[in-house]
């Protein structure tokens, strides 16, 4: 067995662990396979296989994970409540940010409600749901947001 066919078994099985996984852990020794493969099989020494083989899965580690993991949402917990981003929902109790006021009612829970720009909303007033942290939804009034 040559050495370029080494590198490709390593790309292969690099592949299949990410495909398993799914957790952009192992993809990157993929492109450091490929290439130190194309290296053995242009009958380049060892050594240079193996150098290409750790710097390239390297840089494509530090340079591309971080994006990858922007794009793919990776690392951030989806939970139902971020369906309610965008919602138009009527306020039960006046947004005041100073008075630690403001409940919205979605699906028979409610929800504490914190006015997106600090203005008071009052009671009543048809609000757009921009965000959650933790268990509040910032909202901002209808009418501002067109």
């Amino acid at each position: 067995m040559s050495y370029g066919t080494f590198w490709v078994i390593v790309a292969a099985v690099a592949l299949v662990v990410e495909i398993i996984t799914m957790g952009l852990s192992s993809i990157w020794f993929t492109g450091g396979g490929i290439v130190a493969a194309i290296i053995g099989y242009l009958n380049g020494p060892l050594w240079l296989q193996i150098a290409a083989f750790i710097i390239v899965s390297t840089v494509l580690l530090l340079a591309m994970r971080p994006i990858a993991k922007k794009k793919l949402g990776l690392g951030k917990e989806k939970t139902n409540a971020d369906s309610f981003i965008g919602r138009t929902e009527k306020v039960l109790t006046t947004v005041d940010n100073n008075a630690k006021t403001g409940m919205i009612k979605i699906a028979d829970v409610e929800w504490r409600a914190v006015s997106e720009d600090g203005s008071i909303i009052p009671e009543g007033t048809l609000v757009v749901i921009k965000r959650i942290e933790g268990t509040k939804l910032f909202v901002q009034r209808e009418i501002d947001t067109i």
